[in-house]
């Protein structure tokens, strides 16, 4: 990979930090919300991180506030909009690290993520304001959208997914447990939970977890590709459950031949995800 957005990204946030009286009127911003005590008083480069600790303690609710306080200011104009929408953009930057990994698929790095980052501009800056649960993943979900047609403009994809209703419509598919404080991890097991679904891949309360989310991802990956046609994804989904061999009533004998040209075939799209990465 070559990250030069992202890096560009990171040294224009320094420039934007350096500014005098910004920290400040960020720190206003995230009191008003509730989000940072009047006591706290670390500079703009340091609130980022500050926010990414409290939300490891405190959970996705504290990140949902935040962001959606800050998103209401990034729709306007002036300096202050501009200064909280790259405030959102730098703090979602992680996750349009791994968009743009996930929408490489042969592609150049540079070229998909200059794609990401853009759509991700715009998606913060008409966030609609009724969406106030599952923000972060909101934004990704929304990402992931317009940089899906924006790319396969170039190379149109076998199937093409909708994300336009949001997280907050959508039944629940973000695994509870480990990690469950930060925004960009639960944001991407909602996005990668979301494609499951609506490719027809069963995905059960436990969601989309562990190891169960590696085969997720790798299947929504082949089929965007064309590696695999839906159908096929699906079984292959079916067959990974607990208790599948019973369900379909075959042999342990002709279950372990199935499960080989299986592991076969995922060898192989597993090596060309790794060539494409």
């Amino acid at each position: 990979m070559n990250p030069r957005v992202f890096d560009a990204l990171d040294a224009e946030w320094a420039l934007v930090c350096a500014v005098p009286g910004r920290g400040a009127l960020v720190r206003g911003w995230l009191r008003e919300c509730g989000a940072l005590e009047g006591k706290w008083q670390g500079g703009l480069e340091d609130v980022l991180p500050e926010l990414a600790r409290r939300a490891g303690v405190q959970g996705r609710g504290f990140s949902d506030r935040w962001l959606y306080a800050v998103l209401g200011r990034a729709g306007g104009e002036g300096d202050q909009a501009q200064l909280a929408a790259r405030l959102v953009v730098q703090a979602m930057v992680p996750a349009a690290v791994r968009l743009a990994g996930r929408l490489r698929a042969g592609r150049d790095f540079d070229e998909t993520a200059q794609v990401v980052v853009s759509c991700l501009y715009r998606v913060v800056r008409t966030y609609p304001m009724t969406r106030r649960r599952g923000v972060s993943a909101n934004l990704v979900l929304e990402t992931l959208h317009w940089a899906s047609r924006e790319l396969a403009r170039e190379s149109r994809p076998e199937v093409e997914v909708s994300w336009h209703d949001g997280v907050e419509s959508a039944p629940s598919v973000i695994a509870p447990g480990g990690g469950a404080g930060d925004p960009v991890e639960a944001a991407w097991r909602g996005v990668l939970g979301r494609q499951a679904v609506s490719l027809g891949f069963p995905v059960g309360p436990e969601g989309v977890d562990g190891a169960r989310g590696e085969l997720a991802e790798l299947l929504v990956w082949a089929v965007g590709c064309g590696l695999l046609d839906v159908a096929r994804a699906r079984v292959i989904a079916a067959e990974a459950r607990e208790g599948a061999r019973e369900a379909a009533g075959v042999s342990a004998v002709a279950w372990r031949q199935r499960r080989s040209r299986t592991v076969r075939q995922l060898r192989a799209v597993a090596d060309q995800w790794v060539q494409a990465a």
